[in-house]
């Protein structure tokens, strides 16, 4: 049974001191590490962190997983912050959402065929809202500079990101996150062009630390076609990357783009089990059946 250990994990944030971050499930005990690619300052781990409430998490969160894959990542890092989970709102509450997250990571490390990066998952708890806050913990986790952390956002995060409102000097004020830190984004229908979701990237001066990434639409009947159609730059971090990839209308009537947790629970409460099914691992699946999630 892991509700008690998660319950626990979740104790342990809320004690004084609390525990800033903290890891729940790895793939191995020495993750983000392998005997291959042990612990170093020359070459440091790349750690694709996909923060998100999860409630629940669904195929368009594992499909930005991939993207992150392609682009060169080691290892993978499913982030809860406990700060997301309001309990007046309906959904799952935080270890319910832990122990989705972590059927999705079992699933993945489980995956002989799956892309090496992510059989290396982990999934992990924090207690901050702000991605500065949320990397130094983390970061702080392993041995210095010996991780590097690839932020996986859509295009409305990555604006608020950027946006100089936040900051006095958005430049000088980000530098420190951009140290160790950099950003992967995907497109979000509904939310722009590609050229409008640099538009802040680019007045923050850090626009080298940002990869564009389109995600296909997976569906389990056919093989998707994925293909590098332009890359900008040469090497991690050169430049602004581009990642084209194809994408098809899925037989069932959504692109995984189109995908969302809201989509998953508003299919719930109207009994279209058939587009959950479409949206969410079976194992997530059996876990909302399960527990009772989002029926009410």
């Amino acid at each position: 049974m892991r509700k008690p250990f998660l319950q626990l994990a979740l104790a342990k944030a809320k004690d004084l001191p609390p525990k800033h971050f903290q890891t729940t499930l790895t793939a191995t005990s020495s993750w983000p590490f392998t005997i291959d690619r042990p612990a170093s300052p020359t070459h440091p781990t790349r750690i694709a962190v996909l923060d998100s409430s999860f409630n629940p998490p669904t195929k368009a969160h594992y499909q930005l997983l991939k993207a992150a894959a392609r682009v060169g990542c080691d290892a993978v890092l499913l982030l809860l912050a406990t700060n997301n989970v309001d309990k007046g709102q309906t959904g799952a509450g935080a270890v319910e959402r832990l122990e989705m997250m972590e059927a999705v990571a079992l699933d993945s490390i489980r995956n002989e065929k799956e892309d090496p990066a992510l059989r290396h998952m982990a999934v992990g708890l924090t207690i901050h809202a702000r991605f500065m806050d949320k990397a130094r913990p983390i970061l702080d986790s392993y041995p210095d500079n010996t991780v590097q952390l690839s932020w996986i956002m859509g295009h409305d995060t990555m604006t608020r990101l950027f946006d100089p409102k936040y900051y006095n000097d958005v430049h000088a004020d980000m530098a420190p996150f951009f140290e160790q830190c950099d950003v992967i984004c995907s497109s979000r229908p509904g939310y722009g062009t590609r050229d409008e979701m640099m538009k802040f990237v680019e007045a923050s001066g850090h626009s080298k630390k940002v990869t564009l990434v389109d995600i296909p639409d997976d569906d389990d009947e056919e093989e998707q076609k994925v293909g590098a159609l332009a890359i900008e730059g040469e090497g991690r971090g050169a430049e602004t990357t581009t990642m084209m990839v194809t994408t098809k209308t899925s037989a069932r009537g959504i692109q995984v783009k189109e995908m969302s947790s809201t989509v998953v629970r508003s299919a719930i409460k109207s009994q279209d089990w058939t587009l959950v099914d479409r949206c969410v691992l079976p194992s997530v699946r059996q876990l909302i059946e399960k527990n009772g999630l989002y029926a009410d």
